[in-house]
């Protein structure tokens, strides 16, 4: 390239030295307008330390939301309630840009429907993260990963996402980025509205008589939905490049919003229970408000020669108010009923106030080991309060035995060392220490309950990287976590479905340890085998429990005694020929779960695999069209026994310079349920579910301004691991 397609020289080659003379090619006249070298990721990615989603990648998984990238990718699971699992482990601690979002499992699931896929570059997927990471998280960490352009200028993009399943969705967001030789200023925003159905069908049947074991009450529950969820999200930022090496930052994020609706309930009683009537309606309308904002300033010092020094400081504000009218109407199939209604109104609100500061150091320890080193402190205070009335003689009544306020105050402080070392190309290192303080204080101000922790504990990793060829490579890992509970879990308050069906928090849970083993073998950078295994002490798991003298059952959170996992992980990107790529990816997993109870002794184990296969076209004029699905297996989640699912989609998109259009559509064939089974001592429920899965998804983006503008920097925060248990809103 750019010289003269033809050349001779005459030479004499000299017997004596055995050396060719110089040999000068002619420069060519013709000079090239463009070299273009174009290639395209694999979606699916596995490196030793992390399974990597390349978002980029699929017109699918571009088209849609942060919440459709994650559970269409390998090994994940997202309940009904926003629940992540990955190959069967929940406690899944999510980061957006290398940090934790602080957030519960209700504000992480309205977050990530609220980001639009296009703008996230990749999702990382690791079981056992290094020791820089906070403990917590016995599945590990999934990193969603932002997506980011390079060099000076105004550089931005504009998107409108739209949906229709049952009901309409809309998202509009606006994404800017303005650099300079001195500062960089960075922002987006975005709206989201999205109303959504679904239906629940329980059946369950609670002893009557416990010395006659044949009496049994029957409850019918049918209940359909339709919340709305709205709401704004918001990052706005500047870095200020003080000298060549130091960086000063300041980030506010903020995400604020509503969701509410009505909810029908309908339960026909049957069996032996003796009652003046036969059902019960129960109507309940709900609105929950949350603001959250976080507050961020930070300072990096480079001192050469790869040390560095990053300090973090961060306060963050929660609150959340939520209200609740739930009209208990009794009924009898013949006719009227003369049991009076029982009408309740319930008023809560959280404020959580959390302030955090860390500091980070990078630098290398005898020449050639890599060091990293850590010290942070997180102070988290949260006051919830509930207000429970129950209407009597023509007004709400206080009923103080459900009305409480509940002071929850935490503080963690932790200490990490982590090195790296290569020997060669065949061998490298990874092994680090950390260790954490908790000390916490849960107090009900109404029942006057105290409840105190103060403990600390040593979370190692190592990681082991053999190579012996380039197309063979092992690694061995290991990794002890922590998980505390949730905020929200902790919170003893009562939250109503019916009379007869309610959700209660337990102020007593304990933190879950567990101790997590993997090893993978990729060959030629194409097909990667991992096998892992794990065990978790005082597991923290949602479970039924019964009241068989009110016939009532409630969900709460309790510490199972302890519970292992054992997995098979088999990812396979084949590139069948240049317009054809499949990505096939099989997880089987084993779930044994041993522990005493009130409903007597739990011992249940399975055998479950999910199956994706991912198909990606590249047809004429660059269109790209993909078609996938997956099959889950049933499978077992603490006491519950959860059903097979199944589900099919197909996308298509088309880029037009800088404008790119994508459509796509959810479950094509609308077959995805969930069935739940509960049998555990004298607990019978079944649990059907379908909710707005079939959605029809097309989304717009154009991008203007500078097409290499560098993007703002990506660090993490202090406070990101405390919010991600911030107790929900929803």
């Amino acid at each position: 390239v750019g010289y003269t397609p033809s050349f001779s020289q005459t030479f004499e080659f000299e017997e004596e030295n055995r050396k060719f003379p110089a040999l000068q090619l002619q420069e060519s006249t013709t000079e090239l307008n463009e070299v273009v070298v174009a290639a395209a990721k694999p979606m699916i990615e596995v490196t030793p330390n992390a399974m990597v989603v390349n978002v980029s990648s699929s017109p699918v998984l571009q088209n849609g939301t942060a919440h459709d990238v994650l559970e269409k990718s390998p090994g994940v699971v997202i309940d009904q309630n926003g629940t992540i699992s990955v190959k069967g482990k929940s406690n899944v601690l999510v980061y957006l840009d290398g940090k934790p979002t602080y957030l519960s499992s209700s504000d992480l699931l309205q977050l990530l429907e609220s980001m639009p896929a296009g703008n996230i570059e990749k999702i990382e997927i690791m079981e056992n993260p290094p020791a820089r990471y906070d403990a917590a998280g016995n599945a590990g960490i999934i990193n969603i990963v932002r997506a980011k352009q390079a060099d000076k200028g105004l550089n931005g993009s504009i998107s409108l996402n739209t949906g229709y399943g049952k009901f309409a969705k809309i998202s509009p967001s606006l994404d800017l980025n303005y650099r300079q030789k001195k500062f960089n200023l960075y922002g987006n925003y975005n709206y989201f509205y999205n109303k959504r159905y679904q239906s629940n069908h329980i059946y369950r049947m609670i002893p009557y008589d416990n010395d006659n074991p044949e009496t049994n009450t029957t409850f019918d529950q049918r209940t359909e939905m339709e919340p709305t969820v709205k709401g704004n999200n918001f990052r706005s930022g500047a870095d200020w490049f003080l000298t060549s090496s130091t960086t000063l930052g300041m980030l506010v994020t903020g995400n604020y919003g509503n969701w509410g609706g009505e909810q029908m309930t309908v339960t026909k009683l049957g069996g032996t229970y003796d009652n003046p009537f036969d059902g019960l309606r129960a109507e309940n309308k709900m609105l929950n408000e949350w603001t959250n904002t976080t507050y961020n300033i930070n300072l990096k010092q480079d001192f050469g020669k790869g040390h560095s020094l990053v300090l973090d400081a961060d306060y963050a504000l929660r609150g959340g108010d939520s209200n609740q009218d739930n009209n208990n109407y009794y009924f009898r199939d013949e006719g009227t009923t003369n049991e009076p209604p029982l009408l309740v109104r319930t008023t809560t609100n959280t404020d959580m106030d959390i302030r955090a500061i860390k500091a980070d150091y990078t630098g290398t320890l005898f020449t050639d080991w890599n060091l990293e080193a850590g010290v942070k402190t997180s102070i988290v205070k949260t006051d919830n309060k509930l207000d429970f009335r129950t209407f009597k003689e023509g007004n709400y009544v206080v009923d103080t035995l459900r009305s409480n306020q509940f002071q929850y105050d935490e503080n963690i402080n932790a200490a990490y060392i982590n090195i790296n070392k290569k020997w060669g190309d065949q061998w490298q290192l990874q092994a680090g220490l950390r260790g954490e303080q908790t000390n916490s204080k849960g107090y009900s101000v109404t029942l006057d309950s105290l409840a105190e922790r103060d403990y600390f504990n040593l979370f190692p990793s190592v990681g082991l990287t053999y190579k012996p060829t380039e197309k063979h490579d092992l690694s061995v890992s290991y990794s002890r976590r922590i998980d505390r509970p949730d905020y929200g879990n902790l919170n003893p308050f009562e939250y109503f479905l019916d009379r007869f069906t309610f959700e209660r928090g337990n102020p007593f849970l304990k933190p879950q340890y567990t101790n997590a083993f993997s090893m993978t073998y990729g060959y030629n950078h194409a097909a990667f085998l991992t096998l892992s295994y794990s065990h978790t002490n005082d597991a923290i798991t949602q479970i039924l429990e019964q009241d068989e003298a009110n016939q009532t059952t409630y969900q709460t959170t309790v510490n199972l005694d302890k519970t292992q996992n054992y997995s098979v992980n088999l990812a396979v990107p084949l590139p069948v020929n240049d317009w054809w790529t499949l990505n096939a990816n099989l997880s089987g997993f084993y779930n044994d779960v041993q522990s005493p109870s009130s409903e007597g002794l739990i011992d249940k184990n399975k055998v479950s695999y999910n199956l994706r296969l991912q198909n990606t076209f590249t047809l004429p004029g660059d269109v790209k069209l993909e078609a996938s699905g997956f099959y889950r297996s049933p499978m077992l989640w603490g006491i519950f026994e959860i059903g097979e699912q199944y589900q099919v989609d197909m996308g298509i998109s088309k880029s037009f310079g800088p404008l790119k259009v994508q459509a796509s559509v959810d479950d094509v064939f609308n077959i995805r349920e969930n069935h739940v089974l509960v049998k555990q001592g004298d607990i019978n429920t079944t649990v059907s579910n379908k909710w707005e899965s079939q959605v029809f998804r097309l989304n717009v983006s154009y991008r203007f301004g500078n097409e290499k503008l560098e993007s703002a920097r990506r660090r993490n925060t202090a406070s990101d691991d405390v919010q991600q248990r911030a107790g929900g809103n929803n």
